[in-house]
């Protein structure tokens, strides 16, 4: 990604603790809420040092403790959103992606846009009803701001960011919530805001406003034609289709349901894969932020019962930057157990890792704090990433388009050594 590289967040970096923060716009907490702040400060630093399996693995103690200090003494001059971002800072210091402040008990306001970092662009992908004909337009700059300078900001706060493939995702789901811009001072409010666009490299202006209540209706998505015909499932999110006669079958896995579903789900699959005599498996963990990755593994238990599947090379498992914590823990399994070929995009967490989160909330604010309560090994050595065997580029065209190349690639891989061919409809 180059107008996100490393080099520049390294510069970042190495700024003071508060350089990146200069607004004076936004009014400072009260003598009493910074005392209130305070407490919260200590009850996340004791809690975190009690629960967390590894806390100063990246941190030392005395960096820790430094951090800690240097944000009680800025209290009484910064904000509530201020000092969110700086403990949403430290969080993300402490080195591994599950250990956050996802703001998930903050009632934020939200602009109406939904947003992908796709090589160099940041894409429009989604949108309210009212602003639809944004998507597929590149976001540029917010009340002329760079957006390359916005992306650095949140770059160096975002939850369950582990590594440059999964940092750009989450930045993108951020990016729109009006608190963290008006305390990056961007924003002075979150009414009438500016946001350019480009589009046939013409810039042109919009100004939205933000709201608790905003719905995302419109999408654009490169994994909307698919040739499958869909026969049972949990959900919209994890189901299974076929193709070819019920020779390949596709498992949709975007998210994670109860191991008796699973149970149940994975039982029906196998008498349908047996009925068929399927030869090939396709497990699509695209978009899949994780879960119990034990849950995952009973799909792998139950489908290792099946005789007619191909197990040379017959099972492909595909992948991409928002394949995260379980769902990465799957794919390295499925690459094992099932002799899988990873097909797509880099994961967005690492193979060698903490997992398995918990939370706990400030006893003032109610921010919830997640941490990790393990540290796996799913690969040798500190690997950045599951790399998939078969690499696919994703561009916003793609997404433009309709255009699945990850999928397209299995169904010719398919095709090119068995007589079934696979027809897409």
């Amino acid at each position: 990604m180059k107008i996100f590289s490393k080099k520049a967040m390294s510069l970042l970096i190495a700024l003071p603790l508060f350089a990146a923060i200069t607004s004076f716009s936004a009014a400072a907490v009260s003598q009493t809420d910074a005392e209130k702040w305070s407490q919260d400060i200590d009850a996340y630093w004791r809690t975190l040092e009690e629960k967390h399996i590894d806390l100063y693995h990246q941190l030392t103690y005395k960096d820790f403790e430094r951090e800690i200090n240097s944000i009680k003494s800025q209290l009484p001059s910064l904000s509530h959103e201020e000092i969110v971002i700086e403990l949403m800072r430290l969080t993300h210091k402490v080195g591994d992606g599950h250990t956050t402040i996802p703001l998930w008990d903050q009632k934020y306001q939200k602009f109406p846009l939904e947003l992908k970092v796709i090589n160099n662009e940041v894409l429009v992908t989604g949108s309210s009803n009212e602003y639809a004909n944004l998507i597929g337009n590149e976001l540029v700059a917010i009340n002329g701001t760079p957006i390359k300078r916005i992306y650095e900001l949140f770059a160096e706060v975002v939850p369950f960011a582990e590594n440059d493939y999964s940092t750009p995702i989450r930045v993108a789901q951020y990016m729109m919530t009006a608190e963290l811009l008006r305390g990056f001072d961007i924003i002075n409010d979150e009414k009438d805001v500016e946001f350019t666009f480009k589009n046939l490299e013409q810039n042109f202006k919009y100004h939205l406003s933000a709201s608790q209540n905003t719905q995302i209706t419109q999408r654009i998505n490169f994994k909307q034609k698919l040739p499958f015909k869909p026969y049972g499932g949990v959900d919209d999110d994890l189901w299974y289709g076929a193709a070819d006669k019920g020779k390949t079958v596709y498992v949709n896995f975007e998210k994670y349901s109860s191991m008796t579903k699973m149970d149940e789900m994975s039982a029906e699959l196998l008498r349908f894969v047996n009925h068929y005599k399927t030869e090939n498996i396709i497990i699509d963990l695209r978009g899949n932020e994780g879960g119990d990755f034990f849950i995952g593994l009973k799909l792998a238990q139950v489908l290792v019962l099946a005789n007619s599947i191909n197990w040379k090379s017959g099972v492909y498992v595909m992948i991409d930057n928002e394949t995260y914590s379980a769902a990465m823990s799957n794919a390295s399994q499925y690459a094992q157990l099932l002799n899988a070929t990873l097909v797509g995009q880099p994961t967005g967490s690492k193979p060698t890792g903490y997992q398995d989160m918990w939370q706990f909330s400030l006893p003032n604010s109610g921010l919830i704090v997640t941490y990790s309560k393990r540290m796996y090994r799913f690969k040798d050595g500190d690997k950045e990433a599951i790399f998939p065997d078969v690499a696919i580029e994703l561009t916003a065209e793609d997404y433009m388009r309709a255009n699945d190349k990850s999928l397209q690639w299995v169904i010719k891989d398919i095709n090119t050594r068995k007589t079934h061919t696979l027809v897409q409809k």
